[in-house]
């Protein structure tokens, strides 16, 4: 509890200007409302939104570190398990896959700059995120979570980075130039003063910076990549069981009917064989929207490292115009220079592993990706034991 109480003492100033930056956002964001409502992206940021209120109002974060950065809980699994599947979900699933198949695939798209809306568009038509399908979750929750990512890291690179450059050397630059008596008595020389006052100042720079990047922003970033893990096993898990238990079932539905009953063979053979084919899809489109999400995570990371790298870089330029203004020597300013340049290396160093935490986390080789649900081997199989069963009985009935 001291800790805590230390600790809001010393980031009020950072959470106030965090609130001044919110609500600049949120008045650019309503500002620009009216046009964004019109596309698919609208809809998705407003259902994630409401996810999020949703979870953190029955698992709210803790931790100290969730001051600084937005954690989320790991999100419900609302996917049915095998053992509820019934011949009226299977006709559900089966009217989901033709709508599926018989969905036409647009061949001249929107010209959004950026593709991967125009494919994130199309995978949520194929998977029914307008009509409250079974998959409007995953969606949710797949946005969800590439939001938050993508914010706690542009948090970090583009604020934390220049902000904490801009909180020691300016302060620095200020003793550097002042007095003798006032800064460093002990050092007459007002180069030797400035050179260890910057390089003090770099070494408690990049201490602080590599301090934020490790407990509160990397802590955070991993217990989210662990919770997205988390679902993302469970679900692609439960999609396989349901396609098992679907497979089985068509291939064994002959088996409790009679020649009298051929009508409802007929409708359940259709049923739960559309059902597999669905499951096995839905995987494969799941598959594909979670990989639209994660390049959008990797290529913003690397987007945020380069602004956040560039607006520390104009820092640097301004600090040193300032202090050139101020009368400061070639040494004082070549001091500076270097102090500068070995935070940027250093913290862009550090920044650079942010995008490599992404691939750490998530173990991908522990979900049940499509190719692993062998899907030409189960049709192939299906087809083959229907038609051998077909010629053994017409060869039964010849002999007879």
């Amino acid at each position: 509890m001291v800790f805590a109480r230390i600790w809001r003492i010393f980031s009020w100033p950072i959470r106030k200007l965090s609130k001044v930056l919110r609500f600049g956002a949120r008045e650019t964001a309503k500002a620009s409302r009216t046009t964004a409502k019109t596309g698919s992206s609208y809809v998705a940021k407003k259902a994630a939104g409401e996810l999020l209120e949703e979870e953190y109002r029955e698992e709210p974060p803790s931790g100290i570190e969730t001051v600084l950065f937005t954690q989320l809980p790991r999100p419900r699994l609302t996917e049915r398990a095998a053992s509820d599947l019934t011949l009226e979900q299977a006709a559900t699933f089966a009217e989901q896959a033709q709508r599926f198949y018989r969905h036409q695939f647009p061949l001249f798209t929107r010209s959004d700059f950026f593709y991967e809306e125009v494919e994130e568009q199309y995978l949520n038509q194929t998977l029914g995120f307008d009509e409250e399908s079974i998959d409007k979750r995953f969606l949710d929750v797949t946005t969800l979570f590439r939001q938050m990512l993508n914010g706690n890291t542009r948090r970090m690179l583009t604020y934390w980075l220049p902000f904490l450059f801009l909180a020691i050397f300016l302060p620095a630059a200020y003793l550097a130039q002042a007095t003798a008596i006032v800064a460093f008595p002990q050092i007459a020389s007002s180069v030797q003063r400035a050179s260890v006052i910057y390089g003090l100042a770099a070494v408690i720079a990049f201490a602080l910076i590599f301090l934020v990047y490790s407990w509160p922003f990397k802590v955070v970033q991993q217990r989210n990549l662990m919770n997205l893990d988390n679902y993302i096993t469970s679900k692609f898990a439960r999609i396989n069981n349901n396609f098992q238990v679907a497979k089985r079932r068509a291939l064994n539905v002959e088996r409790d009917k009679r020649m009298v009953e051929r009508e409802e063979l007929k409708v359940e053979a259709g049923a739960w064989t559309l059902s597999y084919h669905w499951f096995a899809m839905r995987l494969f489109l799941c598959e594909l929207a979670l990989r639209n999400k994660l390049y959008q995570v990797r290529r913003n990371t690397t987007l945020y490292w380069v602004a956040g790298l560039g607006l520390t870089g104009l820092a640097v330029i301004i600090i040193f115009a300032v202090i050139a203004v101020n009368g400061a020597d070639k040494i004082a300013l070549g001091a500076f220079a270097a102090a500068a340049a070995v935070y940027l290396i250093g913290a862009g160093a550090i920044m650079r592993r942010t995008t490599g935490m992404l691939f750490q986390v998530l173990e991908s080789n522990e979900w049940s990706r499509f190719h692993l649900v062998d899907l030409d081997v189960t049709i192939r199989d299906h087809v083959a034991e229907d038609k051998l069963q077909i010629v053994t009985f017409r060869d039964r009935n010849r002999m007879e």
